[in-house]
């Protein structure tokens, strides 16, 4: 406070040191770290403080009318904490006597204080670059004064070195919380200033931010983002152009009131004509979004659309997606290198930084996709979301984290509470398509489906577990982790090399090669858990016990904590059933459309990605043999059917036709059931080679001659799978890779196949019955699992 009067033209001091010296009680409120945030004079009537108050939502509105009552009631030197200072004129700009507040300003290297007195505002720089804010904002308001027609600013009514007087332009106007009329007619009007095209290579703005940008070193700001930037800076030709015109540089609600058809914008001292157009639309729409309503990348990102439309959209963006994401790209670009610049160097920062960090960092993805898929990019944004938290990671690649293997999940310990945040920060992350759970007593199973049919699977574990034996200890594997190069927490090598020992033995399998030289670690350790692990590894299936024996000595699972682990083993059974349920998936085709060469890719894709274990079944579910089993025995049944080819078969008769089908169809009745429990309650995935559909399309393939008809009603009784596929091609690609069935037959039963499902789906809104045209491999593989995927 000293130091900001002083540039008014006072000396404070708190004792008196002269007769002269004015006596001046002062109120004030804290900020929460307990430095003032409002000063003003004891003597004051009403709340001028209030006049540096955006009462932008209800809980500020509420806070504004309740200190406005205290007032009324006049009884504020009771509430509010008091001080005497004593007041030395110099060469005074104000009379501090009279009614004064003061707002001390925002920690930063711009801070600048900000005093309210007969309806004027003086701003006061405390820093260097203040000084120089406040040097642009009156050259800027001198230039722009009497030009404008769709808003009005502030009169420079006084200006020193450090200080600049404003008039007060918010007499009957109100602070308003939606983006109106009244906004896009002042952006149209300012786009119209100083407008011109110009290289990149001259964007002054752009090219000095740059070359700070790229000197920063600061921990505390998210790695990911920073590499973002850098690419997305990396691409920018010099060549290329773009539109600048003047921009507020912080339009924001509480930088305006509006009136009747115009907006008051002060606070100019940002205000630039050199910049991309568009700026201030943006600016607005992710501070207001952010600051304000606490929304989702989504939810801004749909109000950018939403309001640029009609005249407003045509003048800036001429009505064009892409031109309108390249001006965002650029907004994003000096906003996030001008305030990451600010930010390191603030020692300290407050909570909003890690709001706006987050949102920046997930609104960059839609320039990073065409060098990182969804799923990449949602692991980077993971990671820095995960960069101050405690954690580590459990068998993690050492490079970037992105460029995890497709098929990899990542395992991650954290304590328990963090799991809630880092759900939340999935659910509302706009790459995420899909979002599922299975939270257990010591772990979450998280699966992330993107829109591209990409999957991110992540187990966060708070407790080691194996059933109801726990082992390691959590909160010592984070206190021993590490940070890599790529900015990702570690599990310590020898805190790895126990964990993989353990899983494995617990879950009675074999130690992967590939982990052989992370178990070595152990072998020169004296500690007792090492060396009985050494011993296990000389003889796994003798040492076993000896080993599970160990862990068993644990307090945590000595009496009566075993009995909690293993009531909640019981429970997590339970969960894991009604949370883990498997599906079925059919696929259809006439010999030669590439089933078993999908089908074999497919069970490697859920295996892999959905982890799920697979059973692949051939066209019915077989709890009762092929009917020749019963004439010929098993052996020559099967023999019989690998050397015949399909639709051979000599039955003509009606009777016969129908006692097979309906043996058959017995077989899927009852059969489903048991496949049902069997598999599906357990978490399986069922692949069908052929299903019913045959019966209906194809009965002549199992030697049976009935009427669609009766087929066809068979399968209102029938489990009805949750994906169906129907593989076809040209006749002519079919044959070139099978010649079992004519052109003609090829052609008849695709088509009768296709009109099957086309009829199916359009009566089922839970089950999908997609053909595909296997043409391409890979795209016939991408466009299932993105079925799957997202569908299941």
């Amino acid at each position: 406070m000293k130091i900001i009067f002083k540039k008014l033209g006072y000396h404070v001091f708190s004792k008196r040191s002269k007769k002269s010296d004015i006596a001046v009680r002062i109120l004030y409120i804290n900020n929460p770290n307990g430095t003032p945030r409002w000063i003003w004079n004891a003597n004051c009537s009403t709340p001028l403080f209030l006049k540096f108050y955006n009462v932008g939502s209800k809980r500020a509105q509420f806070i504004a009318e309740f200190i406005r009552t205290i007032f009324y009631l006049k009884l504020q030197r009771f509430i509010f904490k008091s001080k005497e200072y004593y007041f030395d004129a110099q060469s005074p700009m104000i009379d501090c006597t009279k009614s004064w507040a003061l707002f001390t300003g925002t920690v930063g290297p711009n801070n600048k204080a900000i005093l309210y007195l007969d309806q004027l505002f003086y701003k006061v720089a405390t820093t260097e670059s203040a000084t120089q804010l406040i040097i642009n904002e009156a050259k800027i308001l001198n230039k722009i004064q009497n030009n404008t027609s769709l808003f009005y600013t502030p009169n420079v009514v006084d200006k020193s070195t450090d200080v600049i007087c404003l008039s007060d332009i918010s007499s009957n106007d109100v602070r308003s919380t939606n983006f109106g009329s009244t906004h896009l007619f002042a952006l149209a009007e300012m786009n119209l200033m100083d407008n011109k095209i110009i290289k990149t290579e001259y964007l002054y703005v752009f090219n000095t931010l740059k070359s700070k940008f790229l000197q920063i070193d600061d921990s505390r700001i998210p790695k990911n983002l920073l590499r973002k930037l850098k690419s997305i800076i990396e691409d920018i030709k010099p060549e290329e152009t773009l539109s600048i015109s003047l921009a507020h540089g912080d339009f924001t609600q509480w930088n305006m009131f509006e009136g009747k058809n115009k907006l008051a914008l002060y606070d100019w001292e940002l205000a630039n004509s050199d910049m991309p157009i568009g700026f201030d639309y943006f600016h607005y729409h992710f501070q207001q979004g952010i600051l304000m309503e606490r929304k989702t990348w989504n939810e801004i990102y749909n109000d950018i659309l939403k309001n640029c439309k009609n005249d407003f959209g045509k003048q800036l963006f001429n009505d064009d997606f892409n031109t309108l994401h390249s001006y965002l790209k650029w907004y994003l670009l000096i906003n996030c290198m001008n305030y990451l610049v600010i930010y390191s160097q603030q020692l300290k920062w407050h909570p909003q930084i890690d709001w706006l960090l987050k949102i920046w960092d997930e609104a960059l993805n839609i320039f990073m996709t065409k060098k990182n898929t969804l799923r990449e990019l949602l692991i980077m944004d993971f990671f820095d979301f995960l960069q101050k938290e405690e954690y580590a990671t459990l068998k993690f690649d050492y490079a970037y984290p992105e460029k995890l293997d497709v098929n990899s999940d990542i395992d991650i310990i954290i304590k328990e509470e963090l799991n809630e945040k880092l759900t939340n920060f999935f659910k509302n992350h706009s790459l995420v398509y899909k979002f599922s759970e299975n939270k257990r007593s010591f772990m979450n199973t998280i699966q992330l489906f993107m829109e591209d049919g990409s999957m991110l699977s992540i187990d966060a574990i708070w407790k080691m577990k194996r059933k109801n034996i726990e082992y390691l200890n959590v909160k010592q594997l984070l206190r021993n982790s590490y940070i890599n190069e790529y900015a990702v927490k570690m599990a310590s090598e020898k805190d790895t090399a126990r964990y993989i020992a353990l899983f494995y033995t617990l879950n009675h399998a074999a130690i992967p090669d590939k982990f052989s030289k992370v178990i070595s670690i152990t072998r020169n350790s004296t500690h007792p858990l090492d060396l009985t692990i050494n011993k296990y590894l000389k003889n796994t299936k003798e040492n076993r016990n000896i080993l599970l024996n160990y862990v068993r000595l644990d307090i945590k699972n000595k009496f009566p904590f075993n009995i909690v682990n293993t009531i909640n083993y019981y429970i997590d059974t339970l969960i894991n059933i009604i949370n883990n349920r498997g599906f079925l998936i059919t696929f259809s085709g006439v010999d030669g459309a590439g089933k078993t060469t999908v089908i074999d890719k497919i069970k490697y894709s859920v295996e892999k990605q959905l982890r799920k274990k697979v059973i692949v079944l051939r066209h019915r579910p077989s709890v009762l043999p092929i009917l020749s089993v019963w004439t010929k025995g098993k052996e020559q049944a099967h023999l019989d059917t690998i050397q015949n080819l399909p639709r051979q078969g000599k039955n003509v008769s009606f009777m016969s036709s129908l006692f097979r089908f309906m043996y058959y169809y017995m077989d899927y009745v009852f059969g489903q059931f048991f496949i049902y429990f069997k598999y599906i309650l357990k978490g399986y995935v069922v692949i069908y080679d052929r299903y019913y559909f045959d019966f209906i399309n194809d009965s002549k393939r199992s030697n049976i001659v009935l009427p669609k008809s009766i087929t066809l009603l068979g399968y209102a009784f029938v489990l009805k799978p949750k994906f169906n596929f129907f593989l076809y091609a040209d006749a002519q690609v079919i044959l070139s890779r099978k010649k079992e069935l004519d052109a003609k037959t090829i052609t008849e039963l695709t088509f009768e196949y296709t009109k099957l499902f086309d009829r199916l789906q359009e009566s089922s809104d839970k089950n999908i019955y997609m053909p595909i045209n296997n043409v391409d491999l890979d795209e016939t593989l991408n466009r299932i699992m993105k079925t799957v995927i997202l569908k299941s």
